[in-house]
């Protein structure tokens, strides 16, 4: 009989399954077995990751902050499919839709246009792509636009959109006029529906006109992913020892949250937090997600940092007297640095990664990484500068407005370690909650 340390209920050990303490959407799976438990069960894991991780990763800005990873590691030299980008709702109405459907507008690497009619989710309304759940098991449409920049790299564009809302139930419809059969490229063929909706986007979408696009925010989005991946990281860093006291009780009452309950008790700061802004370059690394963990006199401290464009702190835990794995898995802090787009972590002290930073002592694969990303963004600024080869196709489709997602990433020269505490400090002293 074991314990689950989210549910904390006891359960036959055949109940329990292999648990990514650090999500794989963020690059878990390459992360030290440290960071993997089979001490939670089987009904948390998979709900928890629809309700709890996936609340997270599909919120509208972290969705938008890890696809821009991915853009950032594209290698030429070995293409593969990208991403695309979610724009929210769209005020198009096209032929054949039926009540509890809307529209949803995506963008390819190049500026094509994605136009994917879907279930509403009145529950998980924030999720960029809707509830994954009803989107696997209903099937549903997609329409695929190009764009003039499209002929620039047609490899990469007909992989990213060949490879659009893989594991879905989508059908997927070209609006090009093409040479070759659309079923031969993996597409569908149009119906007589489909046909009538064609005709449409080709006239709302094909002439830069001005798309007015809705947006869906929860602002308790993060609330029930942090405090999952807090007692998940204690637990796993500093063993049970930690799961039963007044802190990690409120840490459980956050992870069970629901939208009236009173909020629990935690420390931390939140991305939207005014105050919080400077953390997202001391604590980041570009176009990485960074998990950094160690002690303080206040308790275990997390720092979650996406791209040094967003930056959470969460106070883990109260730390037990005499507690040797401190010493042995933490010292004086330890940095996760997650680039999942090439599946690499690299595991650093809070001093060497501080060091690297500031210039004093430079990790080698974190350099060999940086000119990596160098190459990926040089490539797909050149594809989309003006300079533009005009499609041969009887409907030439251009997109409706630069929608290439710039991210401010600000830059302040502060990285001493003694700075990174204090700060930490300064802000679990001021008793924010979520």
């Amino acid at each position: 009989m074991k314990e689950c340390i989210y549910c904390r209920k006891v359960k036959e050990e055949s109940g329990f399954s292999l648990e990514h303490i650090v999500p794989q959407f963020l690059g878990g799976s390459r992360v030290p077995n440290l960071l993997k438990t089979k001490q939670v069960c089987k009904i948390c894991n998979n709900n928890l990751g629809l309700f709890v991780d996936a609340s997270f990763e599909k919120s509208f800005l972290v969705y938008s902050y890890l696809t821009e990873q991915a853009y950032a590691f594209y290698d030429p030299d070995n293409p593969t499919a990208l991403p695309l980008r979610c724009f929210g709702t769209t005020d198009l109405s096209p032929p054949h839709m039926v009540e509890g459907e809307i529209c949803e507008l995506w963008i390819g690497p190049l500026g094509e246009q994605i136009i994917w009619i879907r279930p509403d989710d009145k529950r998980l309304y924030w999720y960029s792509g809707g509830n994954p759940r009803t989107v696997k098991s209903k099937k549903t449409r997609a329409y695929f636009l190009f764009s003039d920049q499209s002929s620039k790299d047609l490899n990469l564009s007909w992989l990213s959109l060949k490879n659009a809302f893989e594991g879905r139930r989508v059908k997927k419809i070209i609006c090009n006029e093409i040479d070759v059969a659309a079923d031969k490229i993996g597409f569908d063929v149009s119906d007589d529906i489909d046909n009538d909706r064609i005709e449409y986007f080709l006239e709302k979408c094909t002439n830069r006109q001005e798309r007015r696009n809705k947006f869906s925010l929860y602002s308790k989005y993060d609330l029930r992913f942090l405090a999952k991946l807090a007692i998940g990281v204690s637990f796993s860093l500093l063993g049970e020892d930690v799961l039963r006291n007044d802190y990690m009780d409120e840490l459980n009452k956050a992870l069970w949250h629901k939208e009236d309950d009173p909020l629990p008790n935690i420390n931390g700061v939140t991305a939207f937090n005014e105050d919080n802004q400077h953390l997202k370059s001391l604590c980041g690394y570009k176009n990485a997600t960074t998990i950094i963990v160690f002690p303080t006199h206040k308790g275990l401290v997390l720092n979650l940092n996406i791209s040094q464009s967003a930056n959470w702190v969460i106070k883990c835990a109260e730390i037990p007297n005499n507690n040797e794995n401190i010493i042995n898995n933490i010292g004086e802090g330890v940095c996760f640095i997650l680039f999942k787009p090439i599946q690499k972590c690299i595991t650093l002290s809070l001093p060497e990664f501080i060091e690297h930073k500031e210039g004093i002592s430079l990790n080698h694969e974190l350099s060999e990484i940086d000119n990596m990303v160098t190459k990926g963004n040089d490539y797909i600024k050149q594809l989309l500068s003006s300079d533009e080869k005009k499609l041969t196709n009887k409907d030439k489709i251009a997109p409706s407005r630069n929608l290439i997602l710039l991210l401010h990433k600000p830059s302040l020269n502060s990285g001493k370690e003694g700075l990174l505490k204090f700060t930490f400090l300064a802000d679990l002293e001021s008793k924010r909650f979520f």
